[in-house]
């Protein structure tokens, strides 16, 4: 009898994303035997998930998720075959140095973080011949409490992958995903579907914060209206000296998108600084403002949002 090789797949961070991505995983393959599931957490939320399972609500239906395994421990979960990365921007390195023995050679990373230059933070954290994917993923989902995740209703959408040379390997993590439910495509032209995203996420996060107001809310104001095109247009420019390819009708796109979200959606960002929790401004807002210095991009409009959040959230001050 011919012994088939388990397909063990690790999810780091089990908050909105990571609930969302390992909840799906864990649901559809509890009974599969040659994909394993383990979520790498911690605290209150372990604890919950290694008593009941992890919930998930996702469009009027509550999932049971149960992983193979739920552990903080790199021993206890040995190495893994896909690893996947939905911790918050500031929580990756941390996540690379603890959990490196996880990793091996042919192990695939996979991330979720919304950054353009994860791939260079990454990469010295890696084995030699381990395979990075960065990923991207269109979603709101949200922890309602220590072992429940709620995704709320809508779509969802999660793209990964690579730079300009295909990989089959990136086709088979796709179906695994689109069979557990997560509507999932792989790219080889990556860079421009994380930009993409990155000129939304980085403006709304300024903006929201700035302002204290939804998404939808920015629409409404003309100057935090304002605000906002005038941050996506500098991205753009970031984007173009970087010879990034982007849509020209970026600005309206993005407009058309605030107008497709509810009325109570607030950033991440926005969020984090009103529970005064650790906050993504490295990735967001001064990684943009550095790197247009060594491009010679003029960032008027991102430097004075930094200093105006600075000034009003002292917890942003290093």
């Amino acid at each position: 009898m011919i012994e088939t090789k388990k397909t063990r797949i690790a999810i780091a961070g089990i908050g909105g994303i990571g609930g969302y991505i390992g909840g799906k995983l864990a649901h559809h393959y509890s009974n599969i035997e040659n994909v394993e599931i383990v979520f790498i957490a911690r605290g209150e939320m372990a604890e919950a998930i290694n008593k009941k399972g992890l919930w998930l609500e996702s469009n009027d239906t509550s999932f049971k998720c149960m992983p193979t395994l739920t552990s903080d421990n790199p021993l206890e979960i040995g190495t893994v075959d896909i690893f996947i990365v939905c911790t918050k921007n500031f929580s990756v390195e941390e996540v690379f140095k603890k959990h490196s023995k996880c990793l091996t050679p042919t192990t695939t990373v996979i991330t979720t973080q919304n950054r353009v230059n994860g791939k260079e933070i990454i990469t010295p954290y890696l084995p030699d011949g381990a395979t990075l994917m960065e990923g991207s993923i269109y979603i709101s989902s949200k922890i309602i409490k220590p072992g429940k995740i709620q995704h709320v209703s809508g779509p969802s959408k999660f793209i990964f992958g690579t730079d300009g040379k295909s990989n089959h390997q990136g086709e088979y993590i796709s179906k695994i995903f689109n069979d557990a439910g997560i509507d999932t495509l792989y790219t080889d032209n990556i860079k421009t579907v994380l930009w993409k995203k990155f000129m939304f996420v980085s403006p709304t996060a300024m903006v929201t914060a700035i302002y204290q107001i939804t998404f939808a809310e920015i629409l409404e104001n003309n100057e935090a209206e304002c605000l906002f095109i005038e941050l996506v247009s500098e991205l753009m420019q970031l984007a173009s000296a970087k010879n990034i390819e982007i849509d020209d009708n970026t600005v309206e796109n993005n407009l058309k998108l605030l107008g497709n979200f509810g009325s109570q959606v607030k950033s991440s960002f926005q969020l984090d600084l009103e529970k005064n929790k650790p906050t993504e401004i490295n990735s967001l807002v001064k990684y943009v403002i550095e790197e247009a210095k060594l491009f010679q991009v003029p960032t008027p409009n991102f430097d004075k949002a930094l200093i105006k959040l600075t000034q009003e959230h002292k917890t942003l001050v290093e």
